[in-house]
């Protein structure tokens, strides 16, 4: 049986930008694709529409409405999709949306088609809110997207919701994309649970508007500070930056939702070196940047231990997007 296997990478998601909305966009975002976790999908052909996910069969019933939408659209016969690895979910790590749409470009694949992420993001309902994943997924690297219209008309948000509670809303436009340099990043989950579902809905309802003044601050530190530091790669300046970023608007929210571990965490992490720590969408995954970071993945897992238990891994960013293992699918 014919069969096509995929990865798509894990992302880093650092914020969104503009949560106030008052000059008619809300949402856009920065975000990275990393090397390491990935999620690893298999796609054979089928006349029925199947899922498998091991590690978390409770997500086997979403999977299959997307596996269903995908064929659906291209008029495809079926698919059977089994989930080899994947990224810890509610984690930070944009998990849902690695195999809801690797799943699709899987099958997209097995058919003899290659539409871009975005395509079928748009099908299996991911974008609603982040482009930052869709990005990765295609193009990898460091992402930029331009969020949605607000309020204004046909296709526009009209109010403030994730993409899981954004029905209809298609995937944001993709602003800008920069080859990410070569530094080490220790990615580091200490114990917890990032928002989802209902509970992150309502959080989103709670904490917006954000301030405009601290949309433009965040603004003016992306484009004076962070985007030049990653083309230059200075990685003093991108640290600088990435911590002052992390500190306006609904980063913050979302930071005061985790527990005092985390905080501790952090401390821990810029302590012993760590350059522009922060927290990944709603967390637990913190993040650093360095040169060689192998001491410092050793001494985090022994603090990590001692406060529970945790995973620290040592990655780098993922500058080539979804890839395709093996498999040819139609010519």
């Amino acid at each position: 049986m014919e069969e096509i296997v995929v990865q798509t990478p894990a992302r880093l998601h650092f914020g969104l930008l503009d949560l106030h909305g008052g000059l008619g966009r809300i949402d856009g975002g920065i975000g990275l694709a990393l090397e390491q976790p990935r999620t690893v999908i298999s796609a054979t052909r089928s006349q029925n529409c199947k899922a498998f996910c091991p590690m978390e069969p409770g997500f086997e019933g979403r999977l299959e409405s997307a596996i269903h939408a995908v064929c659906g659209h291209y008029n495809f016969p079926g698919a059977n999709v089994a989930v080899l690895e994947r990224a810890r979910p509610h984690a930070g790590l944009g998990s849902a949306s690695q195999t809801l749409v690797g799943a699709g470009m899987a099958i997209s694949a097995l058919y003899g088609l290659s539409p871009c992420a975005a395509e079928i993001a748009g099908l299996v309902g991911r974008g609603g809110t982040s482009g930052i994943g869709i990005g990765a997924i295609q193009h990898g690297g460091f992402i930029l997207d331009g969020g949605h219209r607000f309020r204004r008309g046909e296709g526009s948000k009209t109010g403030y919701s994730p993409s899981s509670a954004s029905v209809g809303v298609p995937p944001p436009p993709l602003l800008a994309r920069y080859e990410f340099p070569d530094w080490d990043v220790l990615i580091v989950i200490p114990q917890g649970e990032g928002a989802s579902g209902d509970r992150e809905r309502d959080l989103f309802q709670e904490a917006c508007p954000v301030p405009a003044g601290d949309v433009e601050k965040m603004c003016r530190i992306l484009l004076t500070q962070m985007l030049p530091a990653v083309l230059e790669a200075d990685l003093e300046t991108f640290g600088v930056a990435m911590e002052a970023f992390q500190g306006f608007g609904f980063k913050v929210f979302e930071a005061e939702t985790q527990g005092p571990l985390l905080a501790e965490c952090v401390e821990f992490l810029q302590t012993n070196g760590g350059k522009g720590v922060g927290m990944s969408s709603w967390g637990p995954t913190l993040f650093a940047f360095g040169e060689d970071f192998s001491t410092l993945q050793g001494k985090a897992k022994v603090w990590l231990s001692s406060r529970g238990g945790g995973e620290a891994m040592l990655t780098r960013a993922n500058n080539r997007g979804f890839r395709r293992l093996s498999g040819t699918g139609d010519p």
